[in-house]
């Protein structure tokens, strides 16, 4: 369950102060050791091959920087999900523009400097055409949308990626928040145990 009203407005300050020296330290270790700096970023990314260092260093501890991780922090104080319990059943949107919920789905998801420039969604429009990116990549699975609401992302956690896997209305795995954290492997491992 969430937080009380109370406790998540302190839990929230703390976070915001905690952000804020993040930022605060950043930008000062990157003025100061801007090499060690970039060290320490690479080193955080060995496991992805597509990182690129000139991707992350003209945003890195910018304002737009500040806030998009005060909203991933602030979103995972009401994260509602954990591993072997009930998976939330949120509304969703398919590409169709047919509104569905997650479950539905069940059988036997800021930018860098040169990834795809998506903006901030103002409407669902603007949402579907941008999960019509993702289908020109030809995914092997079903494509959907969270509503405006962005009941998935919250109760999920999902801010700006996380992977789980659902079986039976159950969260069967749920993995670390991305990207630096999250494991594409470790999902294949329990989709080969499920079907192995």
């Amino acid at each position: 369950m969430g937080l009380p009203r109370p406790a998540l407005g302190l839990k929230r300050l703390w976070v915001l102060l905690q952000v804020a020296l993040h930022v605060a330290m950043g930008k000062v270790l990157l003025a100061l050791c801007p090499g060690r700096v970039q060290q320490h970023i690479l080193a955080m990314n060995k496991k992805n091959p597509h990182f690129s260092y000139d991707n992350w260093a003209p945003t890195l501890y910018s304002t737009q920087y500040f806030w998009f991780l005060l909203k991933v922090r602030w979103q995972r104080l009401e994260d509602k999900t954990e591993q072997g319990g009930l998976a939330p059943n949120c509304p969703v949107v398919h590409l169709s523009g047919r509104r569905c919920n997650i479950w539905d789905f069940m059988q036997d998801g800021w930018a860098f400097k040169n990834n795809v420039d998506i903006k901030t969604h103002r409407d669902l429009q603007d949402r579907l055409r941008a999960a019509h990116l993702l289908l020109a990549r030809s995914p092997q699975c079903p494509v959907v949308v969270d509503t405006m609401k962005n009941q998935s992302s919250q109760q999920y956690a999902a801010l700006p990626e996380r992977l789980y896997v659902l079986q039976e209305g159950r969260i069967l795995y749920k993995g670390k928040p991305g990207p630096w954290n999250y494991q594409p492997e470790e999902v294949r491992a329990v989709l080969e145990k499920l079907h192995g």
